[in-house]
């Protein structure tokens, strides 16, 4: 991700997330738009049509976090679809666990 809030504030991006139970992982594979004060990850359908259009003015793509830096400290928002596309399952906590040692 080329964002200058990305590169400078990794780490703390990936603590909300893992404070949030999103995933970090699929924040960064996600499209996203940004500028020097603000980073937007959208929303992508994958729906092939879709992509051929490019980016429409009259078909925004919904963003699923919004993180803005207001006088150096960063300020996530989340949307109302944020839980469902960035969201950790309950299955990949598990699964994300260390195994325990048999003995």
């Amino acid at each position: 991700m080329a964002s200058k809030i990305f590169k400078a504030h990794k780490d703390e991006i990936r603590d909300y997330c893992v404070k949030n139970d999103l995933s970090f992982d699929k924040l960064c594979t996600s499209p996203c738009c940004y500028d020097d004060e603000e980073l937007i990850i959208l929303w992508d359908s994958h729906n092939l049509e879709r992509a051929k259009l490019g980016l429409m003015d009259d078909i925004p793509m919904p963003s699923i976090l919004e993180i803005y830096l207001e006088n150096g400290k960063l300020r996530f928002v989340q949307t109302d679809i944020t839980r469902k596309y960035l969201g950790v399952s309950e299955e990949s906590k598990f699964t994300a666990m260390p195994k325990a040692a048999v003995a």
